[in-house]
């Protein structure tokens, strides 16, 4: 008797579940309908995950059809997500010369975070050739410049939401580009890379909590599709987006600006939070222009920051 109890609520539960999932998908799905909506559209791998245990879970209690649902939503949830695990597989970049490869890291420092000194050091030891950073206030920036001593080029936007790119190469021109008004800034770096122009565009979008934000966030995205679309040879947008890439919005600002994502085929790692693995999103993200070809991608280690480094390697195309 004790055991059908049990066996009973077992059931009821998990077909709450699955339920409560189903729902979070769906909103996800309709996020271009309201803000709070498309907040769901991130957690896609969560809920492959969670479907994939309902299922298990709903075959043990012989919940057949209720099982099959779930097998539908881990189906529905894994679709986005095959691209970046189906890709090429990273050891192609092994036998790769490092001189032949673009290194870009993108970083989040975190304006709370103290410890310039070891995101310096991690700065250093990535032989990065460029380096954008987000949430620099300017008593870190003032910190970590001499701590650098292998990037003496750099340009800093120092409003909130703006962004600093380093690089060890000579810079050809630099500006800070408004990409809403009252929004973000984002900033341009054109370098000189063995004699190849490369411009790097730093960006920090904002986060779309509330109808404001997000609409400032929305803008921002349209004005980066405008500027990329403008930017002759070879580009790299790379920053903390605040969405990821199963939303809508990040994948119509790819198919309308050209860019591609330089995480395809390298895996799902989170960026953000730093510190709970079980949520974990990847919302900072590397974008190329078609003149690039992205050769390995993976996240750095934790450094004081809730978000984690993203690092990419880049190969020029002829």
């Amino acid at each position: 008797m004790f055991r059908d109890t049990v066996v009973r609520r077992g059931a009821k539960l998990a077909i709450l579940g699955l339920i409560g999932v189903w729902l979070s998908l769906l909103a996800g799905l309709l996020g271009r309908v309201a803000w709070p909506l498309d907040l769901f559209a991130h957690f896609r791998v969560q809920y492959a995950a969670l479907f994939v245990l309902l299922a298990v879970v709903l075959l043990l209690f012989r919940k057949y059809l209720h099982a099959g649902a779930a097998v539908v939503g881990v189906v529905i949830s894994a679709v986005p997500l095959f691209p970046y695990v189906m890709g090429e597989p990273v050891s192609t970049a092994i036998a790769m010369p490092r001189e032949e490869t673009f290194r870009v890291v993108s970083f989040n420092v975190w304006f709370r975070n103290p410890d310039m000194a070891r995101t310096a050091e991690y700065i250093e030891k990535s032989q990065a050739d460029a380096v954008v950073l987000l949430e620099l206030t300017p008593p870190q920036a003032e910190m970590l410049r001499p701590l650098l001593p292998s990037y003496p080029h750099y340009h800093i936007e120092p409003s909130r939401m703006g962004a600093a790119v380093f690089t060890k190469w000579p810079v050809l021109d630099a500006e800070s580009m408004p990409l809403a008004q009252g929004g973000a800034v984002a900033a341009r770096v054109k370098l000189d890379w063995r004699g190849t122009p490369v411009t790097v565009l730093g960006v920090h979008l904002n986060w779309p909590l509330g109808p404001r934000n997000s609409e400032f966030r929305n803008q921002e995205l349209g004005r980066l599709v405008q500027i990329s679309k403008q930017q002759p040879g070879p580009l790299i947008v790379a920053g903390d987006f605040n969405l990821t890439p199963w939303s809508e919005y990040f994948s119509d600002a790819l198919e309308e600006s050209g860019l591609h994502d330089a995480a395809r085929g390298f895996g799902l790692a989170r960026s953000w939070p730093a510190q709970f693995a079980p949520v974990g999103i990847r919302i900072d993200h590397c974008l190329l222009s078609p003149q690039w070809r992205s050769v390995a991608t993976h996240v750095g280690p934790w450094l004081g920051s809730d978000h984690l480094p993203v690092v990419a390697d880049l190969l020029l195309q002829q």
